[in-house]
Parts: C-alpha cells; sequence; structure tokens
C-alpha cells in the first residue's frame, strides 16, 4: 500500500469534514472527486433507452425542486440523480463501474429515511439517558420517551432520538471506507460503520441528558442553545473527530507497516 496515497487521501478527508459545507454537498464532491480520479478508465458508452430513462429521471427530478418537496425527497434525491447521470452516461450496463459513487449518494440520506421509517429509538434514547443521568448522581425516572428529573419532564420525541446522528456519521463511515484505501477485510470494515452509529449514538444521548440537566435547572437559555441553537453542532463536531479518532485507531491496528528498504552502500 502507498502511504502517501493514504495520508494524502486522509488529509482531504479530514479538510472536508470540517469545511462548513452540507452533507449533500460533501458527497457529491466526494462522487465526483472518484470519478475525476478515474476518468479515463470508465466506458461512456450508452444507448437511446438508457439515454431516455436517465433524461426523462432527471428532468422528473428537477420539476419536483421547483415545488414542495417532502424532506424525505430531499434525502432520496442525490441517489435517484445519481442514478439518472450515471444512466446518461455509461447506459443500464455502464451503472457498475459507478457503484462506489451511488453508495456514496445512497448513505448521503436514505438511512435516515428508513431509520425513521423502520423503528423509533427514542425510547432507548430515553433509556440510555436516564441511566446516564442516573449513574451521575441524578435523582431521575423514566416513563416511556419522558425523562423525569427534579420535578420537571424532558420528552424525547423522534427529533431527539439520535437517528440524525447515526445517519450522518454512518454516511462519514462510507466515506472514510470509500476514500482511504484500506487493505482490510470486509469484517474489519465493518467495524468503522458500526462504531459509526454507535457513536452517534452515545453522542446523542449525552445532548439528551444534557438537555434534561438543563431544564431541571431552569436553565432554558442555554438549553436553547444547545437544542436549537449553535450549541448543537457541537456534538456533530464531537461524533466526527471521535469518529476520525477510532477510523485512525483501526488503521494503526490493522494496517502492517511498509518494510523500510535500505540504500545500497
Amino acid at each position: 500500500m502507498c502511504y502517501i496515497t493514504l495520508f494524502s487521501k486522509s488529509s482531504l478527508l479530514i479538510i472536508w469534514l470540517f469545511v462548513p459545507l452540507s452533507t449533500s454537498m460533501l458527497f457529491w464532491a466526494t462522487a465526483a472527486y472518484l470519478i475525476w480520479e478515474r476518468q479515463d478508465k470508465l466506458q461512456y458508452q450508452t444507448s437511446l433507452v438508457a439515454s431516455l430513462f436517465g433524461t426523462i429521471l432527471l428532468s422528473m427530478l428537477l420539476l419536483k425542486t421547483t415545488g414542495y418537496c417532502e424532506e424525505s425527497f430531499l434525502f432520496i434525491y442525490p441517489f435517484l440523480a445519481g442514478i439518472a447521470i450515471a444512466t446518461i452516461a455509461s447506459g443500464f450496463r455502464g451503472l457498475k463501474e459507478y457503484w462506489r459513487e451511488l453508495v456514496l449518494l445512497f448513505f448521503s440520506g436514505i438511512p435516515e429515511v428508513l431509520f425513521a421509517t423502520l423503528a423509533d429509538p427514542s425510547p432507548v434514547t430515553a433509556q440510555f439517558a436516564t441511566a446516564v443521568l442516573w449513574y451521575s448522581g441524578w435523582p431521575v425516572t423514566q416513563n416511556g420517551i419522558y425523562i423525569n428529573l427534579a420535578g420537571t419532564s424532558v420528552q424525547v420525541y423522534s427529533g431527539c432520538s439520535g437517528v440524525v446522528a447515526m445517519s450522518q456519521l454512518l454516511g462519514m463511515s462510507v466515506l472514510f471506507l470509500m476514500l482511504l484505501p484500506l487493505p482490510w477485510k470486509w469484517s474489519q470494515k465493518l467495524i468503522i460503520p458500526i462504531a459509526a452509529v454507535a457513536i452517534g449514538f452515545m453522542v446523542n444521548v449525552a445532548r439528551v441528558a444534557l438537555m434534561a440537566i438543563l431544564v431541571a435547572q431552569k436553565q432554558m437559555e442555554s438549553f436553547e442553545y444547545w437544542h436549537e441553537g449553535s450549541g448543537s453542532l457541537v456534538f456533530s463536531v464531537i461524533g466526527t473527530m471521535l469518529l476520525v479518532g477510532v477510523v485512525w485507531l483501526l488503521i494503526k491496528l490493522f494496517t502492517p507497516a511498509s518494510p523500510v528498504r535500505e540504500e545500497a552502500e
């Protein structure tokens, strides 16, 4: 493995993670970078049917964006647009050439839709936050999605369940796997997305516990700051930094060091 390539891509990825771009822009930029990196190897062979399909699909997506768009559509849009563009460029058979880019665009938003549709982790989040508070010495009880602390009650609704944090870090983990040339087994690579989901969940649990404490202490201005203000972004940065740290440790653990060649005297 070339460590220069690994270092350069790692630096590029870390810069992208902390540049104030939207998540969607980050995934589009990464997909564009991957295509540009192997542009000479792609086969641009399409058919009339494939071109028509891609053009119609892309036109429908663009037309949809001119009016009211549901939040779920905005999450699915990058993946569908990627399929349309790839089909226009290389046809149906050529879609497999863009599997990395399509996987990236899939994880840019669709997991959040799936998480929210299949299950609501709010009760589990409330349970873990209650446990954190209880082990920290707070007289706390839980009733479903409600955390009762010092005569106050905080509701952990779906927006605070951790779905957003888990989905975003899951997408970031896929970015790592696509950008970094890691000669690992699939079982080893699978650790990164699992760790990403776990980090997203636990960071959100800490955030919910903090919200409960602020409400119990009647610090509503601080609550609004950490709940919906700029403070809420701090937890996203913390989660991203933890994920970067985990990936760095895994690289140290799983990637063998290249042998040092001695120069001939």
